[in-house]
């Protein structure tokens, strides 16, 4: 026994030497003596909570856990980690996109874990469960027969099936305690845990805003939220029972690196300024293009790049939600505020650039059909249908538009204006 607690120690010290900028809590995590009084004489095993910070790439950005279990009678430190995935597959985009990723169960050694999150820069957080000696037993029986290559994999899903709800579950079948205890409201909606844990980038989080639909704006209760994994963490420390939780979560490996945001940023008057900047600039070129032709080039290659975006997203909007898995994505109301049909503005703005008078009127029809679906969008909030906290988009895009249809008018009343002359007083032949 005493070999297995050295080669343990000497495994993690390795490990932590690895990462430069990783601090370490412990130099090594000391293993107790099955037969201390903190272990109790009947029990060889010892079950911890693993919850991994978040890292820098947007996979891992809501942070990751997984099961620990040491087993003094076999001598080993195995990993049950939820979150396994071929990241080289070559349809891994076309999966992800449709909602269709397999995941599985995999087991791995303690060191080897701790040597990826120290690579990472990511700390590691460890809460044992003091659960019963026949608990813990048949908490790892169904731990491995889950494990086996026929019972592994699962279809994975970012809110409601993932590593984080798979660990929540198997330590609520082999106990029960932890779901009883998280029937109370939660402190935040889905959109708004995902929005705090990705605040930055801020292309990130204004991808996420856009694509989440108004289910992920309900209210949810502490078990819901405990889809990520230091809410997890979280509720798992909040039951207050002698019988529970050994000792406090400690901090295996510490990350330099700050903590996520108790809330999502407040980002509604920096949207909605953005939104009056972009339409008064438009206003401006489209007023100035009347009569410079500089200004009209730059009005129509703005219109055209301005539809690819817009239209694109919104022909997007539309697969995600009729063409994936990702409930979380359906009957989402930004289609109305990143209106499809915008994709036709990529050929007219070119035409507007080209003078075309044909050009400059149907972009303009389409710019106004665009601004009364954002106007709708606005109407919704009355409750008409469930909500769908999308205010500080709604914040840039209904000025946005406005500068469009402005700058369009602008150029086609013109466009009509000198139609009107040349007919009226025709040119000499």
């Amino acid at each position: 026994m005493r070999s297995f607690a050295r080669a343990t120690i000497a495994a993690a010290v390795f490990a932590l030497m690895l990462a430069a900028p990783v601090t370490a809590a412990r130099a090594a995590y000391q293993l107790a003596d099955p037969s201390s009084e903190h272990m109790g004489a009947t029990s060889l095993l010892r079950v911890y909570v693993m919850t991994m910070s978040p890292g820098d790439h947007p996979f891992f950005r809501f942070g990751h856990n997984a099961i620990l279990i040491r087993d003094f009678a076999k001598e080993t430190e195995n990993v049950y980690n939820f979150g396994t995935f071929r990241f080289d597959s070559p349809r891994m985009i076309f999966d992800f996109l449709g909602g269709r990723l397999t995941y599985w169960l995999s087991v791995s050694p303690l060191p080897a874990v701790m040597r990826s999150y120290a690579r990472e820069n990511r700390s590691i957080t460890l809460q044992e469960l003091r659960l019963p000696p026949a608990t813990k037993l048949a908490l790892q029986t169904a731990l491995d027969e889950n494990a086996k290559p026929d019972k592994r994999e699962y279809k994975y899903d970012y809110f409601l099936d993932n590593c984080s709800t798979r660990v929540r579950d198997a330590i609520d079948r082999a106990d029960g305690r932890l779901h009883a205890s998280a029937r109370v409201p939660g402190r935040q909606t889905l959109r708004e845990h995902a929005l705090r844990m990705t605040a930055q980038p801020l292309w990130l989080y204004l991808a996420l805003d856009i694509v989440l639909g108004p289910s992920t704006d309900r209210p949810i209760d502490r078990w819901g939220e405990m889809y990520l994994p230091m809410e997890l963490a979280s509720g798992i420390a909040a039951i207050k029972e002698p019988d529970w939780l050994a000792d406090e979560p400690e901090l295996f490996l510490n990350a330099d690196r700050p903590e996520p945001l108790a809330s999502p940023p407040s980002r509604g008057v920096a949207f909605l300024l953005a939104g009056l900047a972009f339409g008064l600039a438009a206003a401006a070129l489209g007023w100035a293009a009347r009569r410079s032709r500089a200004a009209r080039i730059g009005l129509g290659t703005l219109v055209s790049l301005w539809g690819l975006a817009v239209g694109f997203i919104g022909c997007f909007l539309i697969y995600a939600w009729v063409g994936t898995d990702h409930v979380v994505t359906h009957r989402n109301q930004n289609i109305l505020l990143c209106a499809p049909w915008a994709i036709v503005l990529v050929g007219l703005g070119i035409g507007v650039a080209l003078d075309r008078d044909g050009a400059k009127r149907k972009a303009y029809k389409l710019a106004l059909a665009a601004l009364a679906a954002v106007a709708v969008a606005l109407l919704l909030k009355l409750g008409l249908v469930p909500k769908q906290a999308n205010g500080i988009l709604i914040a840039f895009f209904l000025p946005a538009w406005l500068g469009i249809v402005a700058a369009l008018r602008f150029v086609a009343s013109h466009a009509r204006a000198r139609r009107e002359h040349a007919a009226t007083f025709p040119a000499d032949s």
